[in-house]
């Protein structure tokens, strides 16, 4: 038997699973943490935050929700209009993504789109942007 200097005394034999003769030896030593010291603030005072603005949060959601509708009319042409769903695709493949975006833009979108499409799928933009940083776009992940 080793003596450790530690106050605590732990069994080399555990008496937990698994039991057998391929059991390794573990030194547990038990951390303490100094919560204090860890604290990023001085003095143990909780941090105090500015007050919070949800306006510019409610203009994007304002605004997402728009993005929302326009992606709505988009997605119920797909469902219930296969004509229109084999023609997406065909144009697709014959990569006219001019045609494929005047397609999109038929089911009633009136904000600017932009599409990338794959064999295996299509990316469909939706930006409602003003300017760059602006709030907000919504990307549509179609397979096909």
């Amino acid at each position: 038997m080793y003596y450790y200097a530690y106050p605590y005394f732990y069994s080399p034999y555990p008496t937990y699973p698994p039991q057998g003769n391929n059991t390794a030896f573990v030194n547990y030593v038990p951390t303490f943490v100094n919560e204090a010291a860890m604290s990023t603030n001085t003095g143990g005072t909780k941090r105090s935050f500015p007050p919070v603005n949800i306006q510019k949060l409610d203009e994007s959601v304002r605004k997402f929700q728009l993005l929302m509708k326009q992606a709505d009319l988009l997605v119920d042409k797909l469902a219930g209009d296969p004509e229109f769903s084999k023609q997406l695709m065909t144009l697709a493949q014959e990569s006219n993504e001019e045609k494929v975006n005047e397609l999109i833009v038929s089911t009633g979108i009136n904000i600017k789109v932009k599409t990338t499409f794959t064999p295996t799928g299509i990316h469909i933009m939706l930006d409602n942007k003003v300017f760059n940083g602006d709030c907000c776009d919504l990307v549509i992940a179609l397979r096909w």
